[in-house]
Formats: structure tokens, sequence, C-alpha cells
């Protein structure tokens, strides 16, 4: 009966609504154990259905749990390092299954859409649908087991590191026969591999099929050379682990090198990365582990990288030394040029300071130079090249000491320039040291030229066309040139002087090799071509010892012949004995025309000064005399004006017919001034 009552609910089920939502929820085995008895043997689906629900019955039977309390009874170093590496397949299974769970996902949203679009679904989609959600829903409850509890068997183990007695020596012998092993089947694999391509493009099939077999025997052999290897590494690392060594860390990374290298268990190298940081984190401290890991993975860098065939371990260690000479240039300048400086300051010659000026760059430098060299020897750059860098830095330290001593003892080569004559001595010191700057710069360039082997001279000769382009090029340089030379020759103008070339006016500040520097009035700096000056007239105004005052000034048409007579004649006289009017140039007073609105008197003469403010002084002065003539004799200044003379008003009454007179007055006629 009770057989019957359960075949009665078995057959409603699948009567019902919803089969597969029956069989996703079901949790017990004996309903599918049921339902695989009572499957219709003679439906074409029989077998299929038949091996989905005996899946299903397996998963829903598989236990989560992967470790037993057997698992931890630890006794010796073999126990311990076998439930490392149990725990490190099992991660990595943990990461396999995530990757599973979405290909269900993927098979689940497919079959629902095949279950969806029938009205009465067959059996086999919905078992088919119930073993991908079983298989999805168990690795869910595997990878959440594993990830709730794989930081506690790792802290078991880490509570019993210290008691357990690490073979190292046993270890290194297993590390070495293993690498030996795997390193002769790697080399096997290549040789198959090229094998296997070979057939593949020759179509045999049988053949590749063999090498295949062939292929797969050597991995599974290379895996378990590999976890012996591995497992002798784990060995060294818990051992340097117990110590607190550091080189616990380089042993990490050999360990996940390898395994990525050398095995085919998915994701085992990150489980391995994972497990053994955190073991080290425990260990050493968050915080040490960090930065020793840092260090380890900087220096594996350096050794397994290099440039241009040097380890960057090298070039590491010349550029520890190259900054040590940077330190020791920084103690020099601080220190000995500083205390030098100081005791120098209390000498009476100028000499020593001279000699400081010198050689301080230089010697600066030269710790550079004996830096970059032992930076070069330690790196085992050895070669011409660089000893040619090295020559030709020396050579440039020569050559910098010449320059500043050209540079500091100016003073002297301006007392030479003085023989030439004392107004342009500055101007001629000054293109001497420049010509003498550019020799130097010149010899000391062909110098490092002639130290790489290139012949300055052939090289110029051989640019042919290039060396007619490069002369005409020069055309200009060399005429900007010979302008300069013919500007200090003619003494046309100095420093400081005021000028006027073409467009240009201001004050000369650099009279130079090619070009000179000229300040104008609103500050700004042009800089002229000599050239240009050379070739163009020159209104130098420094060279003048007098300044001209040209104006007319106008009276008022009421001045008698008598007024006028009296004002003229007080104003030359008034000029004539001024104390700032030269005596020798013209001067010229005179009333010499009758204006529109004003009687014009002509005013000329020159100061006794071309200073510019000085000049405005004494105009200013002059002004207010003539102004003071004028008012004392009853005239005025006149300003230009108009008559109008209107015969009738509108709207006048015939008898007002007398004539109306309107002014319309400007600006008084007052002296007008020419350019300063």
């Amino acid at each position: 009966m009770k057989k019957i009552a359960i075949l009665l609910l078995f057959f409603l089920i699948l009567l019902g609504d919803d089969i597969n939502e029956t069989l996703v929820k079901e949790t017990n085995t004996t309903f599918y154990t049921n339902l695989l008895k009572n499957l219709d043997k003679t439906a074409p689906d029989y077998k299929l259905q038949k091996t989905l629900i005996s899946k299903i019955v397996t998963t829903m039977q598989e236990e989560v749990k992967p470790l037993t309390p057997k698992d931890f009874e630890v006794k010796n170093e073999e126990e311990y390092i076998d439930l490392f590496y149990k725990i490190n397949l099992i991660l990595a299974k943990a990461k396999v299954k995530q990757e599973e769970i979405e290909e269900f996902q993927n098979q689940l949203e497919d079959l629902w859409d095949e279950i969806s679009e029938e009205e009465n679904a067959s059996l086999t989609l919905n078992l088919e649908y119930a073993y991908y959600q079983k298989q999805k829903e168990f690795n869910e409850k595997f990878i959440e087991y594993v990830n709730n509890n794989y930081t506690e068997w790792l802290d078991y183990l880490l509570e019993e590191l210290l008691k357990i007695q690490f073979e190292t020596k046993k270890a290194k012998l297993r590390i070495k026969r293993a690498a030996k092993e795997v390193a002769r089947i790697n080399k096997q694999l290549r040789k198959y591999q090229a094998e296997l391509e070979r057939w593949k493009i020759l179509d045999a099939e049988d053949k590749a099929f063999l090498v295949k077999k062939r292929i797969k025997k050597l991995l599974e052999r290379r895996e378990k050379y590999a976890q012996e290897f591995i497992k002798g590494k784990l060995s060294l690392f818990f051992s340097a682990l117990q110590q607190k060594d550091n080189k616990a860390i380089r042993i990490q990374q050999e360990i996940v090198r390898f395994a990525k290298e050398n095995t085919i268990t998915p994701h085992l190298a990150e489980s391995f990365e994972l497990t053994l940081s955190y073991m080290l984190q425990n260990r050493l401290g968050s915080w040490q582990a960090y930065l020793l890991t840092l260090k380890e993975q900087f220096l594996t860098y350096l050794n397994n990288n290099s440039i241009i065939g040097v380890p960057l371990y090298k070039f590491a260690q010349g550029l520890g030394v190259f900054l040590i000479f940077l330190l020791l240039r920084r103690l020099f300048t601080f220190i000995v040029l500083r205390s030098v400086r100081k005791f120098v300051s209390f000498t009476k010659t100028s000499l020593d300071d001279n000699l400081i000026q010198i050689f301080e760059g230089p010697l600066k430098f030269t710790f550079i130079i004996i830096g970059l060299y032992f930076a070069l020897k330690i790196a085992g750059i050895t070669n011409a090249t660089s000893a040619k860098i090295m020559r030709s830095l020396i050579i440039f330290v020569v050559f910098w000491v010449i320059f500043n001593a050209v540079h500091v003892l100016d003073e002297v080569v301006y007392g030479f320039a003085r023989k030439f004559g004392k107004e342009l001595y500055r101007e001629i010191g000054a293109f001497f040291i420049k010509t003498l700057k550019i020799f130097i710069f010149a010899v000391g360039l062909v110098s490092i030229l002639q130290e790489w082997n290139i012949n300055v001279s052939a090289f110029l000769a051989s640019l042919g066309l290039g060396g007619l382009a490069f002369a005409l090029a020069a055309k200009d340089t060399a005429s900007n040139l010979f302008g300069g030379l013919s500007i200090l020759a003619d003494r046309a103008l100095k420093i400081d002087d005021w000028i006027k070339v073409g467009d240009v006016e201001g004050t000369v500040e650099e009279i130079g090799l090619r070009t000179t520097k000229i300040r104008t009035f609103e500050k700004s700096l042009v800089t002229v071509p000599n050239q240009i000056i050379a070739n163009n007239p020159i209104e130098n105004f420094s060279r003048r010892s007098v300044r001209r005052i040209k104006m007319r000034i106008g009276l008022v048409y009421s001045t008698s012949r008598e007024q006028m007579k009296a004002i003229v004649r007080d104003i030359r006289k008034m000029l004539q004995h001024h104390p700032n009017i030269s005596k020798k140039a013209t001067l010229l007073v005179n009333f010499d025309q009758f204006n529109d609105s004003d009687l014009s008197i002509f005013i000329y003469c020159f100061t006794n000064t071309a200073n510019w403010a000085k000049y405005l002084s004494i105009r200013e002065d002059i002004n207010l005399k003539i102004m003071e003539i004028v008012e004392r004799h009853g005239s005025d200044f006149a300003f230009p004006s108009e008559s109008i003379y209107v015969e009738k008003f509108p709207f006048e009454s015939p008898t007002s017919s007398s004539p109306k007179e309107s002014n319309k007055q400007a600006k008084p006629n007052l002296p007008k001034e020419d350019k300063r």
C-alpha cells in the first residue's frame, strides 16, 4: 500500500502544472530513485533520462566538505606539506567551479527558453534543467564553504608550524632531481608539439592522435615531478618561515612562477600565491611582508631583465654609485667650497676670488665625471664608446675652465682695450671678449669632434652644395660681423648713446658681434642687426653739445607798433643774457608774420646743454619770462577767432537793422613746441 501511495504521489506531481519547479526544488534522493525506476524504458530518451537522474542523485549525495578531521592530524613534515598542498588544490578547484557556475547559468538560460516555448515540455528537458541547477547549487555551496574556512585551515598550519622539523637537505635533493626531470620532459614536450603541428598540416589525424596521447602522458608525468619540486620548495619555505627569514619571500615567488610554467592544474599558481602570502603576512607581519615582497619582486625583475645585454641589477649598482658621487658633490659644495669662500673673504687680494669663480663649476662637474666612470665600470660597460664619452667630458671640463678664465678676467681685457682709445674701450673690450669666447668654444668643439674621429676640415670640404648653401645662409651673419667692426672703427656710437636709426630711437645698451641692442624711451628692447646700422644714417643725439629751441608766439592785433618793438627787444635781450642759452650758437627773435588771428614772433635759439631734463627746465623758464614780458607791455596772447556779421535776425522788426557781431572763440595761441 505504501508503494502504491508513493506512485500515486509521483504521478500527481508529474501531472501538475510546474514539473520543472518540482524537480529543481526536490531535495530527497528517494524521489529521483523512484522516478528512475518508473521511467518508460521504451521512450527514445530513456538512456539520457536515466543518465541525468543518476547524475542528479550523485550530485545531491556528494559531500561539500573536502577535508575531514583526519586530515588535520598533522604529525610530521610530510603530512604538514601534504595538507598545505591539498588546501591549495581545493582553492584551485573552487576557482574552477566558479567558472563552471557561469557556464551552468548560460545553459540554464538556454534550457529555460526551450521549456517556455513548448506548452508541455518533455521530461528530458526538465531533467536536464534540474541537473544544471543542482550542479550550480552544489558549486555555490562548495565555493562558499571553501572561502569561509580556508583561512582557518591556514591558521591551524601556522599554529603547528613551530612543532614541525623540516629537513632542508633532503628537500634540496628532491628539488634538484625533480627540476632535472621537469626540464627533460619539457624538452620532449617541445619536440612532440612540433611533431603534432607537422601532422596537423599534413592532415594525418591518426598520427596526430598518437602524438596527443604521448603529450598527455608526458604532462601527467611532469605534473608528478612538478608536485615533488613544489613540495621540496614548500619544505624550504616553511623552514625559512619558522625562522622569520626573508628568504621565504623569494621562495614563495619561485613556487608561484614554477607552478605557472609547469603544472596543468588550473589556478594552482594563483592558489599558492594567495596561501603563501597569507602565511607570510601572519608570520612576519602584513607591512613587513608587503615591503619584503616588493623588494623581492624588484630584485627578481632586475635579475631577469637586461638592456643592451647588461643585466638590470648591474645598472642599478652603477646608478647607486653615481648617486653616491652626486651626494659627495653636494657635500663638497656645502662644506669645502663654503669654507674656502669664507676664508678668501678675509684676504685683501681678489686673485683667490677669481680662482674660485673659475674652478667652482668645473670642480662640481668633475664629481659627475668620476661617478659616471665608476658607474659604467661597475655596470660592465667598458667599450670604445664609453671611453670616448669620458675623454669628451674631460675635454669639456678643460675648455670650461679656460672659458671661465676669460669671463672672470674681463677687467684685464678692458684694460688692454684702453690702449686703443678711452672712449670706446668698453665696446672694444666686449667685442674682444665675445670673439675670444667663440674661439674657445670652437676649438673645444673641434677637439671633441676629433675625439670621435670626425675630421672637421674634411667634413666641411665634403659638404659640396651643402657647403655653398651654408655659406649663403651665413652671408648675413658675416655682414653683421663686419658691420659691428665698422661701427667700432668709425666710432659712430657707443654704449649709453642716444641715437636714432631709421624708425628706432633710444639708448644703446650693447654692441654685439651680430646685433646692437637699443632701449627705446618706452623701455622696450629693440635688437638691430649691425649691417642695418652700418648701412643707414645714424642720428646720434648724445654727440651734440646744445639743443635747439624753435617756437612762435602770437600776439593780439590790438598790440601797437611800439608795444611790438618793446616786446621783441626785451625777449631778445632776455635770451642774450640768459645763463643757459648758448652765446656761440644762432639766436633769432623777430616779428615776421601777420597771421589770420595773431601777430607772430619767431624765436630761435640753443640751450647750452644736451641733457633732456635740463633742457625742459630751461625751456620752462624761458616760456615763463616771455609771458612776463608780454604782460608787462600790456599786450596779450592771441587765439584763433572768427567774426560773423548778421544783416537781419528772423522775426526782427525792420527798424533793428544794425549788424550784429558774434565772436566764436577758440584755444589761445600759446607758444608752439617743437620735438625734443
